[in-house]
């Protein structure tokens, strides 16, 4: 793993790790948890005393996309990395921003091979103790998309699912032939879950992209599938990492309690760009 890749949210110097503590040359310091992780979101950037998903939330999610049901949006993003960069021997390094418990950064690093480097951040300190101790072979900061710790052009291949971030910051880490991924919920991503929860559901609203500075449009991803989810648990872990959890009334949430199986709609978009290379 690359010793000197993040920076010191203070100063923005390189940090080094030495032995458990991240240091720059202002002698910033930051200490390695015990899982492997290090804390870079400052207290003073924080909106809330413990922000981003909880530990529930982290957990269920975990249970979901360990059964595989998003396997195949794991499986599209890697060919379509492995397409733009060809060459195995390459060395590449990745990030996912917002990056969760670390499902689709672990799936990518495996599938992509040993000449990848895996990083991942994430505002919440669950889901980065979550990652770190799951996949100690890739290294794991709490930090915000809006203010990543990184150095200018030091990222090959950014990767963001459904996570919120800053643009110009994605542009900023990428190198020059860099390319950004970003997967969202198409129009009719679990449709069926949302004839549960809301009594006149429509479908996913899917926003205009605006085009963005020094990128290049590359052909978007469609990625839709159907699914079965076969016992009450994954449902309950589904219904508990979306936001319909929090809009579903106790009478909805308890009629998705008592289904012993539920038929999917998956469907993903993933827009993808190539930073320019002047």
């Amino acid at each position: 793993m690359n010793p000197v890749f993040w920076h010191c949210p203070l100063c923005n110097e390189s940090l080094t790790l030495v032995e458990r503590t991240w240091v720059c040359a202002n002698r910033h310091s930051f200490d390695r948890a015990k899982e492997g992780y290090v804390n870079l979101l400052l207290v003073n950037r924080k909106h809330s005393a413990d922000p981003g998903d909880n530990k529930a939330m982290l957990d269920s999610r975990r249970y979901f996309l360990q059964q595989g049901f998003y396997a195949p949006l794991a499986m599209a993003l890697g060919a379509a990395i492995r397409e733009h960069f060809p060459d195995t021997e390459q060395a590449l390094t990745l990030l996912d921003a917002g990056c969760g418990e670390g499902y689709y950064l672990n799936q990518l690093v495996q599938s992509l091979g040993a000449n990848v480097q895996g990083y991942g951040t994430d505002i919440s300190r669950a889901a980065m103790r979550l990652a770190a101790k799951q996949y100690p072979a890739l290294a794991f900061a709490v930090a915000s998309s809006f203010e990543l710790p990184l150095a200018d052009a030091s990222v090959d291949v950014l990767v963001r699912v459904f996570a919120p971030a800053a643009e110009a910051e994605i542009v900023r880490v990428l190198k020059p032939g860099g390319l950004y991924l970003w997967a969202y919920p198409a129009a009719q991503h679990l449709f069926e879950l949302r004839q549960l929860i809301y009594d006149a559901p429509q479908p996913h609203p899917v926003e205009e992209l605006p085009p963005l500075d020094n990128m290049q449009e590359c052909p978007p991803l469609a990625v839709s599938y159907p699914v079965t989810l076969p016992d009450q648990a994954s449902i309950a872990a589904l219904l508990h990492m979306t936001p319909y959890y929090w809009s579903a009334s106790a009478e909805k949430q308890a009629d998705c309690h008592h289904l012993a199986s539920l038929d999917l709609t998956v469907d993903f978009a993933v827009r993808m760009m190539r930073k320019m290379i002047n």
